[in-house]
This record gives structure tokens, sequence and C-alpha cells, in this order.
């Protein structure tokens, strides 16, 4: 009977991310339809914003690249391995659970004209950034946590740890041994990860909102109002910026690459001469302030929201699409791990990696071939696309480390395949779902233009009412949203973290 159901199983499986993944084909479309003509490039080069917008663009994208990962890479090559280590992952959530938009309010209202720097100090006065370097600071700090995450979960510390303790007794300093040891070892997935806050830096559309620069803004938000205008010019000039995004993606990624291949060619042998320690000033400063910026974060939006509630249904609408969202995330790649293909199937991580404007023009163009535009199902449909691989990332790894010799007991046994899932395998991944629901249900949340297109401006969350309060409202209110934002997140995280120790603990005797 297993076997009966499984190509019923496999077929619904390939179905349902067929339909997830089905706007990459109008986006590539809608990308390269307008490419072919010379008079819309001419139209694109001519606009007089275009110049401006590319050099904030770059500078922005550089610095929350380059910034988030000379954070990382100070705090593994001062505190890896140890007890300060494994302190400062534990205390990472507190700014991972933290929203972009939320993360984005509070730097608005701590540093914008009037905002509570400058009341304080009262000789300051707020630069013009031309040029998005707040845009960039900000996201350096915010993915930073993500970045050593990934980092904190490919590390092999048991077989690394000995080699760098006897790198540091032949008087090798700590950026010397992270040149040497760490680096080579964590490199395909610091790159796949860099890759992925290189992606979300040059596209972001709505945390470039909030921050500015305004006039003119990135080329992501530049793209972002050419797309949602009626006129097919504009329309078409957005697909080209969209498109100049994508390759820029690309040039700096073969770059890096480049870069990554000449350093490693001049990577001397583990001998010659020994650098001294530098100071860790940097390091300790950046473990100290990292988890305060989320603490720091939910007090500032606390303090300036003023008993003021959020616009009404946001909250609700919020919360149900995210928890539809993650639900409905956790069938589906649990199902794809059980019964979807183990290799060739690297396209499922191209939501991460892509600009996000051409995947939702794609996503707003079937749903009006489907007169589903304006519906939360497309609502719901939309942020699935981004929810899945999210959670794919948390589940995949686990997946592959279970213990085999536990199912194929089991069907010694003569259990059927349903009963080995829900007996066996479902139990050995209670935490990595728990956790896989937390960030799919902050991904939701966190999610602006599906929202906004495909819900027509009929479903207001958290996240589309903060953005549109941030270019002109009520401060208290912005406070408000941003800080509802937040504690959702944060107390499904909480629920989530409270159900796996509860897990744990029901099931020592077992062990």
């Amino acid at each position: 009977m297993a076997a009966s159901l499984r190509h019923p199983l496999s077929w619904l499986v390939w179905l349902a991310m067929a339909i997830i993944y089905l706007p990459l084909l109008p986006a590539g479309a809608m990308l390269l339809a307008p490419a072919f003509s010379v008079v819309n490039w001419q139209r694109l080069l001519n606009d007089p914003q275009l110049p401006q917008a590319a050099i904030a663009t770059l500078v922005s994208t550089l610095i929350a690249t380059l910034g988030a990962l000379f954070i990382a890479l100070s705090l593994v090559a001062l505190f890896w391995p140890g007890k300060r280590w494994r302190r400062l992952s534990t205390r990472l959530p507190w700014l991972l659970a933290v929203p972009h938009v939320a993360f984005a309010s509070s730097a608005l209202l701590l540093f914008a004209e009037g905002g509570l720097f400058y009341q304080v100090c009262t000789v300051c006065s707020p630069p013009y950034d031309r040029y998005g370097i707040g845009l960039g600071l900000t996201l350096a700090v915010k993915e930073s946590a993500f970045v050593l995450w990934a980092i904190y979960a490919v590390l092999p510390e048991k077989r690394l740890a000995p080699q760098k303790i006897v790198l540091q007794t032949f008087g090798y300093g700590r950026f010397q041994t992270l040149n040497w040891l760490l680096l080579p070892a964590i490199a395909p997935v610091l790159g796949a990860v860099m890759l992925a806050v290189l992606a979300w830096s040059l596209s972001v559309v709505d945390v470039a909102i909030v921050l500015g620069p305004g006039n003119p803004p990135t080329l992501a938000v530049l793209a972002w109002q050419w797309l949602s205008q009626g006129d097919e010019i504009q329309q078409a000039k957005g697909a080209l910026a969209s498109l100049v995004l994508l390759l820029t993606l690309a040039i700096m990624a073969l770059a890096a690459w480049g870069v990554w291949r000449l350093w490693r060619r001049r990577i001397p042998q583990v001998q010659g001469i020994r650098h001294p320690q530098p100071r860790a000033l940097a390091g300790k400063s950046f473990a100290l302030l990292l988890p305060l910026c989320g603490v720091a974060c939910a007090l500032l939006l606390a303090a300036a929201a003023q008993n003021s509630q959020p616009v009404s249904d946001s909250v609700g609408n919020s919360l149900w699409l995210g928890l539809c969202s993650a639900s409905l995330g956790a069938v589906i790649c649990l199902l794809w791990l059980a019964s979807g293909p183990s290799r060739f199937d690297g396209w499922i991580w191209l939501p991460l990696i892509l600009p996000a404007l051409p995947l939702v023009d794609g996503q707003y163009q079937l749903a009006l071939y489907t007169w589903l535009d304006g519906e939360w199902i497309a609502v719901l449909w939309g942020h699935l696309l981004w929810v899945v691989p999210w959670m794919l990332f948390i589940l995949r790894p686990a997946w592959r480390a279970r213990d085999p010799r536990m199912e194929l007991l089991a069907r010694t046994l003569g259990w059927q395949r349903g009963r080995i899932f829900w007996l066996v395998t479902l139990p050995a991944l209670t935490r990595p779902l728990l956790t896989a629901l937390a960030v799919g249900f902050s991904v939701s949340i966190a999610q602006y233009l599906p929202t906004l297109w495909l819900g027509g401006g009929r479903f207001p969350t958290l996240t589309s009412e903060a953005v549109a309060l941030s270019s002109g409202g009520e401060t208290s209110t912005l406070a408000a949203q941003a800080l509802w934002q937040l504690l959702l997140p944060a107390l499904f995280f909480a629920a989530t973290a409270l159900l796996a120790w509860l897990t744990g603990r029901y099931r020592q005797g077992l062990r």
C-alpha cells in the first residue's frame, strides 16, 4: 500500500511546488521581452534619476555585504570556539527575530531629523544621505546576525578546534588562523549565504523606502515605481531596471568569486612570519552590540508608540497570513523531503538569490490571468514563494542528518510508510520543524511586495502599513506598527522554543 501511495504523493508535491514556483517563468519573460528593443534601453539610460540611483544602490549594497561579512568574521576569529561563542549564538535570535522593516523603523525614529539622537545631541544635525550609507549600515548590522547564524550551523567544531589550538600554540594570530583554517572549511556555504545577502541588499524595497535615499531613490525602488504604473513605457523601464539589478548581481558575484580564487592561490604554508595578535576591541564591541540592537529596537519602539494602536485589521491579517504560510509551507517541505528528488533541485533556492521585483511581477501577471488579484488566497500563494525555500533551508540539513537505521528497523517490523513517518521520522525532526515554523512565520510577516501587489491594498498588514507611514504619518502610529511587527515573530519564536523544551523534557526517558 505504501508503494501504491508513493506515486500519487510524489505527483501531489510536484504539483504544489510547480504552482508555487510558476512565477519564475513569467518573471524571466518579463525581464527579457523589453531587452531586445534599443528604444527601451535609450529611454532607461536617458532617465535623469538613473546615475544617482545606481550609485546609491552600489554604495549601500557594498556597505551592507562587506560590513556584514566583516562583523561576522571578526566575531568568529575572536570567539570561536569556546563558551563565549556558544553564548553569542544563543543571543543571536534577539536580533534575528526582529523583522527588517521594524529594525529600519527604529533606526529611522532614532537617527532621522527630529529623532531621539538629535533631540539629545542638540548641536548635531542629520547629514543629507544621497548615497544610501545609512541604509547600508543598517542592513550590515541586521544581516550580520544571519551570516553568524549560518556559520554557527556549518562550522565543524570537533574537527577544526584542535587544529586551531595547534596553530595558536605555534604563535600564529587569530586572523592568520581564520585565513588558513576556518575560511577554506566554510567557503562553499559562506559563499551561498553571502550571495543571498548580496541579492537581498541589492533589491530591497521596503527598507529602502523607510530609510532612503529619497530623491532619487535606489534602483530597486525606482524599478518598483516604474513597474507599478500603468504606462507600458514605464513598465518597460522597470523591467530593464530589474534586469540591470540581476546583471549587477551576476557581475558582483563573479568578481567576488575571482577575488576568492586569487586570494586562495596566495595562501602561504603554515610557516614563516607570525603576526602579533591585533586588539580585540572591535570584536568585543560587536559581540555586545549585536544582541543589544534587537533589545534596543524593541525598547525604542515601545517608548515611541505612546499607547498608540496599530492600524485596524493589520495585526489580524499579518497573524493569519503568517500562520497559514508557515503551516502550509511545513506540509509542503516535509512532502518534498520525503517524496521529492534528492539531487538536481538547486532551482528551489532561486527566490533567495534573485531580486524580488521580477518574481513579484511574475506573480502579479499570473494573478491577473487567473482573476485572483486582490484575493486573500493570492496573497498567501505569493508569500509561499519565499516561505518554502527558507523553511527548506532549515529542514534539509536535519532531514539528511537523521538516523536511517531507525526507519530500517521499523520496516523490518512490518510498519507501513505512513506509520514510520508519523512515529519515527517526524518525532526526530521536532526541534528543526519548530524552528522552521518560526522562521517561516517571520518571513511571511516581513513580506511587503507580494502583499501590496497581489492584495491590491485590500489586506493591510503590519509591514505594508509601517512602510506607508514611514513616508509621512504619525510617529507613534509608525512605532506601534513596527512594534507589533516585532512582537508577533518574537512571541512565535518564544512559543516554538517552549514547545521544543517541553518536547525534550518529555522525551528524556526515551533516550
